[in-house]
């Protein structure tokens, strides 16, 4: 259900000149979910210029995130937690 949006987030906000992976994934189900689920997936603008910031250095950087799924009624329903591999591309020698 969450696998693929911090990836996704994290591309579309760095852009074409960084590598964005997801390393691993858990989730730890905490109860059944028995209708409709859902996850609050944010990235402030603050934690994307930290990660530029760490990868202007063209070294991997590791982030972990961790999100709730609720149901409608708000339980918490799992607990998932992504870690991310981001590196800013080095730049091409030119011939």
């Amino acid at each position: 259900m969450v696998d693929p949006f911090y990836m996704l987030v994290l591309m579309h906000h760095l852009g074409h000149k960084y590598i964005v992976w997801d390393k691993s994934a858990s989730i730890n189900f905490l109860s059944p979910g028995r209708n409709t689920v859902y996850a609050d997936i944010q990235l402030s603008a603050a934690e994307i210029n930290e990660i530029k910031q760490l990868a202007e250095n063209h070294e991997p950087v590791f982030r972990t995130y961790t999100l709730n799924i609720v149901d409608e009624s708000g339980t918490r329903i799992a607990e998932v937690e992504k870690i991310l591999y981001i590196r800013r591309k080095k730049p091409r020698a030119s011939s």
